[in-house]
């Protein structure tokens, strides 16, 4: 290649030359930084050893616990690439490191990324394969796997723990995962509770993972919850949708208790009832009736709409009129908060995400890997929640 003239040289070419130098610099220096680690570690496994044997090599003192047997090579993988160390070993072995447990091959920091990766929409091979070019080394699908697994000590203690009974709304939904599993295609039932405390923030509380809904399985859900502080001192509204056996596990519960019906729900019902000509047009006109400033407008305005289309849809218009009263209690909350009280919405869009998730998942080998994956989305969505209350509380006139 011909070399140019320092007087032709063109920014572009400087820029190179610099970027270029940049680089190398980079290159020699990550090496020194390794070569520094691998000192760091090795002296600090030689001191342990040291502190087990209780002597300096080929001191002779009574206080001697073994002797030094020579080293072992080890490789670990740290988060910035795999690095081959000395191991210390011992004559009488048994000799346990702290500082590189036996069988560790990976820093926890590194576990922790594999961890983010996989939950935020990778597959276990994918994730694998994503942190080769810093590793140095890929991590097998079976491996991410085992790492997931370390969830699960927190996922019990998500279910178990102590819950404040601060929650002035309460939602409760049943949310349908098709899972697949060896065995085909298996539906499974994700039952939800998802509150609003008093001071404005909102939480995921928990989940159950069933086979169906029934008055049962929401019954040993509720009860858990209400077990485990939510006694409902300060409950002023719950929102759900029609499913029997819930409300009815409600009732036993909180009998006290308005329940608002979910409108999204409930207009997804009526829908059933009509002809497809006539959905969007009588489904806009309904939604008048939830839009409406206050209670005294929308019994007027659901008055009109029922007036409008009982003669075509009876049974459309019957379905909202056998609810009317749930369906309108969301206004006896203040003016400001309404909106977010009148469906179940936040539920459903929270597993809009856990659907995406679990879509790359070629299968699932049981309910817990199922739990893993829908604890660490709505953890993750706890803690983005977490920060702040809802505007609605913090703007209020």
């Amino acid at each position: 290649m011909q070399v140019k003239e320092l007087t032709k040289l063109t920014v572009s070419d400087l820029m190179k030359e610099v970027k270029g130098s940049f680089i190398d610099y980079w290159e020699r220096h990550d090496e020194t930084v390794k070569a520094f680690r691998k000192r760091l570690i090795e002296e600090a496994l030689e001191a342990e050893r040291e502190i087990l044997v209780q002597c300096l090599p080929y001191e002779r003192a009574s206080i001697r616990k073994d002797y030094r047997n020579g080293y072992w090579s080890r490789w670990i993988t740290l988060k910035d690439g795999r690095l081959c160390v000395r191991m210390p070993r011992i004559r009488r072995g048994g000799y346990k490191s702290n500082i590189i447990p036996r069988y560790k091959q990976r820093v926890d920091e590194v576990d922790a990324a594999l961890m983010r990766i996989f939950l935020y929409g990778a597959s276990t091979r994918l994730t694998g394969e994503a942190l080769r070019p810093l590793l140095g080394e890929g991590v097998s699908a079976q491996t991410i796997s085992n790492i997931a697994k370390g969830l699960d000590e927190e996922v019990s203690r998500y279910h178990s723990r102590r819950l404040e009974d601060r929650y002035l709304y309460l939602f409760f939904d049943g949310i349908v995962l098709k899972m697949r599993t060896g065995f085909g295609s298996k539906k499974k039932v994700v039952l939800v509770a998802y509150g609003i405390r008093v001071d404005g923030k909102r939480e995921l509380i928990d989940f159950m993972i069933v086979k169906h809904e029934s008055e049962s399985k929401w019954g040993c859900f509720l009860n858990n919850l209400y077990n485990r502080g939510i006694t409902g001192e300060a409950l002023g509204l719950i929102i759900t949708d029609g499913n029997a056996g819930l409300i009815n596990a409600i009732d036993a519960l909180y009998p006290y208790v308005k329940r608002q019906r979910c409108w999204a729900h409930k207009l997804r019902n009526v829908a059933n009832y009509l002809k497809k000509k006539d959905q969007e047009k009588c489904i806009n006109e309904a939604r008048v009736i939830y839009s409406a400033e206050n209670r005294k407008e929308a019994v007027k305005a659901y008055s009109k709409w029922a007036k409008r289309w009982g003669a075509i849809y009876s049974n459309a218009v019957r379905c909202i009129e056998k609810d009317i009263e749930e369906l309108l209690n969301f206004y006896y909350c203040p003016s400001e908060i309404r909106i977010k009280v009148r469906t179940t919405n936040v539920i459903e869009r929270a597993f809009v995400e856990v659907r995406r998730r679990t879509r790359p998942m070629s299968c699932f080998n049981n309910t817990q890997s199922i739990e893993r994956i829908v604890y660490a989305v709505l953890s993750h969505l706890n803690n983005q929640w977490g920060r702040k209350p809802l505007k609605e509380f913090t703007h209020k006139s």
